[in-house]
This record gives structure tokens, sequence and C-alpha cells, in this order.
């Protein structure tokens, strides 16, 4: 029989972003490799179901109830361990995704039943603070933030294996003092078969159907509309960019009450620049799919990135790259080979990397062609099948 894995993450689906994706497809996968899987997350919305299922997985909802934000991270972690506590016993093991505050919460509860915690990073600065001489985008800790952490990391550490996003995350938790067997790189996957080149005349059907304009190329942006996805330095540097002959679309979610939501001072600085016939805001998007084989161009402007999963399905549908040159992005875009870095915070430069791409085809097919030959690595199947064999071995040692 394969393990019974209980999957907690402080937000899950219908929550959008990268963290609530890795935490639904490991649910999936793991589902339909026979698995017995359930999902312990979050409640959102006050009125909604303790318990439903999605994607024929059991989801369990705790309190409190309210809308994503850093606080809610640990406000949850009491709630997390009763929950855990009552329903540990009947699985073989639990996966923390994103194991901020809730890991303490899974690590205390694996200790207790004595079932193995699997524990995946999806954020830099966690396990160990950032260096000052790192590639992350974060400033590096000061002496009491560092004290501050200590005893919540000292928790974190006792996790059986500890997955990383990417290579800064692997750094930072062996720099903590994990022993190197416990550490393991798991870049998240992307469906090949849903993020691809478009087919002959795809593109064009699609943006009929998206009612983008024909006759001007368009730069996509998927992601939320925060502060730290540089939604703001991109809006800006589409003005200081000044293309007429393009638009800028922007794809995915307001942070709705999260002190870094830009959708409000985006729009408000597109109307008040003039830029409302260049740039549109199409929300959110349960697929993103159709938008990356419409686009011309894809631009990914984070402050900071563990790894960049809408990056990797852009180069997978084929589109060329502008990019910031850190953290996990780093892993996989090489400038000038696969995608055109920029310098972080910056919408001159920016601006700069989008008239250079939008001015060079030839420029735009090659790094399209070769972001598409980067991306095959990343088949989310064969990732996804290493973290099952991972949780298979440490049920087997237990």
């Amino acid at each position: 029989m394969k393990p019974r894995v209980l999957i907690a993450s402080t937000y899950y689906h219908p929550v959008l972003g990268g963290v609530e994706t890795h935490a639904r497809q490991l649910a999936v996968h793991l589902q339909e490799r026979g698995f017995g899987v359930e999902v312990l997350t979050k409640r959102v919305d006050p009125d909604a179901a303790r318990e439903e299922v999605i994607d024929e997985v059991l989801v369990h909802r705790v309190g409190p109830a309210g809308e994503r934000n850093a606080r809610g991270k640990w406000a949850a972690l009491p709630a997390f361990f009763e929950r855990m506590m009552a329903l540990g016993p009947r699985f073989d093991a639990i996966v923390c995704v994103d194991y901020r505050g809730i890991g303490i919460a899974a690590v205390t509860v694996g200790k207790l039943l004595r079932r193995p915690v699997i524990v995946q990073g999806e954020t830099a600065g966690v396990l160990a603070g950032p260096t000052a001489n790192g590639r992350s985008g974060l400033a590096p800790e000061t002496v009491t933030t560092t004290i501050l952490k200590a005893p919540a990391r000292a928790i974190y550490r006792r996790a059986d294996h500890v997955l990383c996003i990417g290579r800064d995350l692997e750094a930072e938790a062996l720099r903590a003092g994990m022993p190197r067997d416990r550490v393991h790189y798991q870049p998240p996957g992307v469906d090949l078969a849903r993020f691809h080149p478009p087919a002959p005349g795809e593109a064009a059907r699609l943006r009929h159907a998206l009612d983008w304009p024909a006759d001007r190329r368009v730069v996509l942006f998927v992601g939320r509309l925060s502060v730290e996805k540089g939604a703001m330095d991109l809006v800006e540097a589409w003005q200081i960019a000044g293309r007429s002959d393009a638009i800028l679309a922007l794809v995915g979610p307001d942070m709705t009450g999260h002190a870094w939501d830009v959708g409000g001072p985006a729009r408000a600085y597109v109307a008040g620049h003039g830029l409302s016939d260049r740039v549109r805001f199409e929300g959110a998007a349960a697929d993103t799919a159709i938008y990356y084989r419409a686009a011309d161009l894809y631009v990914h402007p984070s402050h900071f990135e563990a790894f960049g999963s809408s990056a990797v399905e852009a180069m997978a549908s084929g589109l060329p790259i502008v990019a910031s040159g850190v953290g996990g992005l780093r892993d996989f875009l090489v400038d000038g080979e696969n995608a055109l870095l920029h310098e972080p915070k910056s919408p001159p430069s920016i601006a700069a990397a989008i008239a250079r791409l939008l001015d060079d085809e030839p420029l735009r097919a090659r790094l399209a062609a070769a972001a598409v030959r980067d991306a095959q690595p990343f088949e989310i199947g064969a990732l996804l099948d290493r973290v099952a064999a991972l949780i298979e071995a440490a049920v087997g040692r237990r």
C-alpha cells in the first residue's frame, strides 16, 4: 500500500499563488499515484465549508478565517496544531508546503506522533538569514531579527527532510546546519502538456477571444499585483518605454487587504498617466496557459523570488522573457541566452530590456527557442515522482 499523507498549506485553492499551486499539484499527483491524501489549510471565507472535496482530495479548513496575509501564517498555528493532532494518527507522513508558522505545528506533531515530516521551503530567509553577498534579493538580517527567529528555526531544523525549490534555499538550509542527506533541491514542475508554444494560427484566435488587438504586440505579466512581484515597477516602466505599438497585459489577482497590494495604485497610475489604451488589467485567471500562447513576450520583474513558476510556464510556452536577476530565477535564466535580465526594482532597466526585445525580432526568436528547450527539465510528473519516492523512503525507515 502507498503511504497516507497529510499535506499542510496555510492557504490552498481557490486562493491563487505559487505556494497554493504547488500544494495542489502535489496533492493531485500523490492521489493519482495511489497515495491516501488529505489537505489541511486555513479558511479564508468565514462561510466556507470546514471540509470539501477538491480534485477528489478531502480538504480540511480551520480558523481563524481571513484573507491571505503574513499574520495568517502565524495566527493559524494553534488551530493547525490541534487539527493535526486529531488527524495525524491516521496518516503515515506529514508534508508541509511553505512551512513558515504552521511548520512549527507540523514538526511538533510529527515528533509527538512519530511520523516523518517533510517541509517544502518556498521563501528565502526562513532557516537562515540571507547573506550580504547573496543573490536572493532580500536584505541581510539584523542581529535582532536573527535572535527573534532562532526558536522557530530550531524547530524547523528538526524536520526529517527539507525540499528547496531554489538553489538559494538549498544553500540556506545547509548553512543552517541541516545534514546534506536531509536537504533536497526540488524545483516545482510545469505541466508541459498544458504550457506549450501555440499551434499555427492559435495565437491569433486566442487574441480575438481575449479581445486583444491584432495589430499590436502584447507584453504579458502573470502574478499577484503586489509590491514584491514588481507589478508597480512594471507599469512605471511601461510609462517610461512610451510604446504605442504594444500593450501591457497584467494577469493576476489584487492582494486585497494585504500591505503589499498594488492593484489599486497601479490602476490609478495607469489612469493618471493616460495609459488606459495601452494597459490591460485582466484580473485573476484559473487557466493562464492561453494568455502565454497569445502574447509576444513575458516580463517577470520580482524583487525577490525563491523560484518563479510563471517564468518557467512562459518559457515552456515559447515566449522570450525579461526578468529580474534575483533568487531562483537565476537558477534557470541566463542573460542573453534564454532571457534578458534587468536590475531589480528598476523601472528604467525594465523599460530598456522590454524595448530591446520589442525592437529585435531575431533576438526574440532566439531567446524563445532557448527558453522552450530549457523548460523541458521542469516536466512536472518526473519532479513530483521524486517527492513521492522520498515520502515512501521516509515512511519505510520508521
